[in-house]
């Protein structure tokens, strides 16, 4: 049974998603009477992803946002000093040819256990956040912070996911997939098309984004393989005896 801090399904889906299905995958790797486990969350914000599970989590970031200030490519810690390590929404800020070693070092420092998770990059959601960070520049005036990096290094693609999953043998590799990144797309426009709204119409709109966009009214469809409109991937990684 997965333990939750009240309220988590008022987060915004995306938020809740992803840390719920982080969740949801470890505890059904790890023992639940095994009180002795500690999660590192590698580019984690303090304390978030503590609302979804029942162990201790260590969060690093470089931007200060974690408990520990570090980077993930070259991690303060030991080989195995952690009982599992995550990355949540990292990846596609990292250029393409730095990922492999990024989640090489996380794999480093877990006793067995590694998640990765990430957007995924079919063509069509490489399409759309691409038209996306345009219609912010267009009417914003400026690139979106995040989008634009996604555009810049690409997101995952699935060549990429199975090279990965390769690279990192004799580890066993298994993915899932969530999210739908067609109804997400449509809140970030009707977002951004709000700077143009008058005052009142802007805030019914970010009112209504707000609300619709709870977790609480979209269940998570977890699945094995990627439907044509899945928003992430989930890469769980087991090292070998």
């Amino acid at each position: 049974m997965i333990q939750l801090r009240p309220f988590t399904w008022l987060m915004p889906y995306d938020v809740y998603e992803r840390h719920k299905v982080v969740s949801t995958l470890l505890q059904a790797t790890l023992s639940p009477q095994d009180e002795e486990f500690v999660i590192l969350d590698v580019g984690g914000r303090s304390e978030l992803l503590k609302k979804f599970l029942p162990y201790p989590v260590l969060s690093v970031n470089p931007d200060g946002t974690g408990k520990i200030c570090g980077d993930g490519l070259k991690l303060p810690f030991a080989d195995n000093s952690f009982t599992a390590v995550v990355n949540i929404d990292t990846l596609e800020h990292l250029p393409a040819d730095i990922r492999l070693p990024f989640i090489q070092e996380c794999l480093r420092v877990s006793q067995k256990h590694l998640i990765i998770a990430a957007p995924y990059g079919s063509k069509g959601h490489i399409q759309l956040e691409t038209e996306l960070n345009n219609l912010h520049k267009q009417i914003v005036g400026r690139p979106h912070h995040y989008l634009s990096e996604h555009v810049e290094h690409g997101l995952p693609s699935p060549e990429h996911l199975a090279n990965f999953a390769q690279q990192l043998l004799p580890a066993i590799s298994q993915f899932h997939y969530a999210g739908d990144y067609r109804w997400q797309g449509r809140s970030f426009a009707r977002a951004v098309q709000a700077h143009q709204q008058p005052r009142l119409l802007a805030r019914l709109t970010n009112s209504y984004n707000q609300i619709s966009g709870m977790a609480l009214f979209h269940p998570i469809t977890l699945s094995t393989t990627p439907k044509p409109n899945s928003n992430r991937f989930y890469l769980s990684v087991t090292k070998s005896a």
